[in-house]
């Protein structure tokens, strides 16, 4: 049996938690940020070698990410989202792989996305 909707649902009252207070006051809520890391973490175990995740559940994977870029560009204090943003990628690093092959000597390429 696959997590991945409870999981799923999790993340949608996640993005809620994190984003809006970050949009109205650019403040972090590290408690959450923890969840949301720890959230990427569970999803990656469910998923697997799998080769496909959901594109749906791609989309809110890297809204998150992208959303705490966006903000980080309108505030003067930057680092915490900066840090939170950067960290969240590092978990999805584990869902969908890096963006090119290091064991090649040839320039980096893009690798196969997962969705």
């Amino acid at each position: 049996m696959t997590r991945v909707p409870e999981l799923e649902a999790r993340l949608d009252a996640l993005t809620t938690e994190i984003l809006l207070p970050l949009r109205a006051s650019k403040e972090v809520d590290s408690e959450a940020i923890n969840r949301l890391y720890e959230l990427a973490d569970d999803l990656a175990a469910e998923i697997g070698d799998s080769d496909a995740v959901p594109r749906g559940l791609t989309g809110k994977l890297w809204f998150v990410f992208t959303q705490m870029l966006s903000e980080a560009d309108h505030t003067q204090s930057p680092d915490d989202i900066l840090t939170s943003a950067w960290g969240y990628e590092s978990h999805l690093v584990k869902i969908f792989g890096p963006s090119f092959s290091s064991s090649s000597s040839s320039p980096p390429t893009p690798g196969a996305p997962r969705y």
